[in-house]
Order: C-alpha cells, then structure tokens, then sequence
C-alpha cells in the first residue's frame, strides 16, 4: 500500500519497546515468522504512526527464505512489512504468534496464519484492490486518448463508472466490516473512507466497537473524531459563532436565522480562498433577494490585509474575526482541518452541507432556491 501515513491520519504515536526474549517460554513478545520468495537480503517491521514509521525488528533472509521478526507491543498496533512492490499490513501485540507466506513478486497474495484479525485484514485490502484494478482501467481507458481530450460523451461515460465503482467499493467496505464482531480492522478500514461523507458509518463503527475496545488508541481517536464531526454533521444545528466585525461590534451568526446562510472560514492570505471569491460573490447577487446570506469568519491576524481583502474581492456581506489565525476557537468549534471551509446552514441554522465550493457550492444553491 502506499501512503500509509495520509491513509492513517488518526494513528496516535506510543512507545514501542525493544525485541523480546526469544528463549523465554511464555511468550512476551510478538513474534512474526515464515517464509518469502522472490527477493534477498533484510526484511523488516515497521509501526503506523501519524507521524512516520517506527522501526520494530527486521531479520536476515535466510537462503530458503525463511525469516523471524520479534519485538515487545502494549496494544494491538497496525504495523507494516514495506517491500518494493507492495506492503504487508498485519495488527499484532505482544501476544501474537503469526505465519506469513508472501511473494514479493505478488505481495497482495499472502497468505497469513496464526491469526483470524489479520486473515480479516487481508480481506479488507482484497476488496479495495479489486475497486482499484477496475478503476486503472478506467485511466487506462482515458489514457488511450494521448494528449487529446475524449469526446465528451466518453468523459461522462468514465465519470460515471468511475462513481458506479466508488460507491461499489464504499458499499462492500461497509458490508464487509459492519459484519465483523470482534475486530480491530474495522479501524483501518476508516482510512478508506471520507470522515465527513461517511460520518453515520463513522459513528456505526463507533458506537458498536468502542464499548470493547475503549482502552485501544484507534477506538479513542475515532471516538473523538466522531464526537468532533457531529458538531458539523448534516442535519445538526451549527455551533454559533459570536464574534466582531471590522468596526469592533460583535456579531452573532444566529442572527442570521431566517435566512439561508453560508459561513465562510477564509483568509485573505488564503490563494484559494481569494480564487473562490468571486464564485461567492456571483452567487451572493444572484440569490441575496431570495434569503440568501453570507456570513464569513477570518482565519486572519492582520486587520488591515483582512479589511483590504474585503474591499478588494468586493464582499459585500457581514464579517467576522478574532484575528488569531488558527488559534482561533471557531477552528476547533468546527474541526476546521484546511481553508477554504463553507458550511451551508437552512433557516433554522441546521448544516445543509459542508466543504462546498465551485459548482458544488452553486448546485446546492440552485437546487434550494432554482435557477
């Protein structure tokens, strides 16, 4: 697998302690054994963390193959035996005792014994593989045409099938680990998914395994996440925002109600931000006599730039900042990871939607107040 630290965001780092005694005869210690083909040399375990990979053990191939990896674990951690061509994930702690069978020409073909989770594991990459092998093909189909540009009708046509197999995939994601009882891979699973496009399953995962496995750091991180993203989940009434405006005078967003109100976190340091501007601005004229209202929120520290951008960009709606940039409290009141962030609010301040921008954010507002 590749980019394995962007697929487990949520990982938090603990300590790892060094190998165990491998004369002992009450196993304290993971230990990882078996045999690999079709390459030479050292083989080695690695930790998942937010922040990197932790070196665990490696071991010298022996000239048949076989290779043993140990080390000491306090919890079930996801780890990774990275090789050229691919990556081995396994979840192990200090009890496990587990056989692996990999050829390095074919790694997604382990086989894996000594272990019902990591058998459940290899089945979770088994049915995000088989998407993606159908989704090469797709560039591989769009590739077809060079440097010019398929006919539209093609265009569309890949467009769809690429969502036929995303939903596809997503679906027997889902099936697939709500089915599991006892099991730590439906954590991993979650760094397949969109947190805030999957949020009821997010949170079907969460109330389901946290309860067993509350002392797990995977189970803490996604019960907070969980808990963070209701804040801003569709259907729930927006936290208010009561800051001041240019002039000093406090403003509150529930002020607004009534309306139908996007809240834009911007900046005017912000490139994306300034190029979604004038989008927003040809939305605001288009529907400001319908109800429609802006409230935007500056992740600013300079008041005259925050003031120049305005005048500038021609943002003729109500504004807000505290002017502390991302120490702001509106970031962690709204889990705000990136900007620009716009949050669609209904009349009663509920959350219509979020991250819309461009022709998402232009869709959303035809289809509630038409063309």
């Amino acid at each position: 697998m590749k980019k394995l630290i962007s697929i487990l965001s949520f990982v938090i780092l603990i300590a790892s302690c060094g190998s165990g005694d491998k004369s002992s005869e009450k196993q304290n210690g993971f230990k990882l054994s078996g045999k690999i083909k079709n390459t030479t040399g050292s083989i080695s375990i690695q930790e998942i963390t937010a922040t990197g990979l932790v070196f665990l053990d490696s071991s010298n191939i022996a000239p048949d193959g076989s290779f043993e990896l140990n080390g000491s674990i306090p919890e079930k951690t996801f780890c990774t035996i990275r090789l050229p061509k691919g990556d081995v994930i396994v979840v192990i702690d200090s009890t496990s005792n587990i056989q692996l069978d990999i050829d390095a020409d074919k790694v997604e073909n382990y086989t894996v014994k000594g272990s019902e989770e990591n058998i459940e594991l290899q089945k979770l990459f088994l049915i995000n593989n088989a998407s993606y092998a159908e989704m090469r093909k797709l560039e591989e189909k769009y590739a077809m045409y060079g440097e010019q540009v398929p006919p539209v009708e093609v265009q569309e046509q890949i467009r769809n099938q690429f969502d036929s197999l995303t939903n596809a995939n997503k679906t027997a994601i889902k099936e697939y680990i709500l089915s599991l009882q006892n099991s730590m891979v439906p954590y991993f699973a979650t760094s397949f998914l969109m947190p805030e496009a999957d949020f009821e399953l997010f949170k079907e995962i969460d109330n389901k395994l946290y309860p067993k496995f509350s002392a797990s750091k995977y189970a803490t991180a996604l019960h907070t996440r969980v808990q963070d993203l209701a804040k801003t989940a569709i259907g729930s009434e927006a936290p208010d925002i009561v800051l001041s405006d240019p002039y000093g005078k406090q403003i509150a967003m529930s002020s607004l109600r009534g309306k139908y109100v996007l809240v834009d976190f911007w900046a005017s340091w912000c490139r994306p931000c300034r190029e979604e501007n004038p989008n927003v601005v040809k939305l605001y004229n288009k529907y400001k006599a319908k109800g429609f209202e802006i409230f935007s929120v500056s992740l600013d520290d300079n008041r005259d730039a925050w003031t120049k951008a305005i005048n500038d960009d021609k943002l003729l709606w109500t504004h807000v900042s505290d002017l502390m940039k991302w120490n702001s409290a509106v970031v962690k009141q709204y889990s705000i990871e990136g900007i620009p962030f716009k949050v669609l609010l209904d009349k009663e301040g509920k959350i219509l939607g979020t991250k819309l921008r461009g022709e998402a954010l232009e869709g959303k507002l035809n289809e509630i107040f038409g063309y």
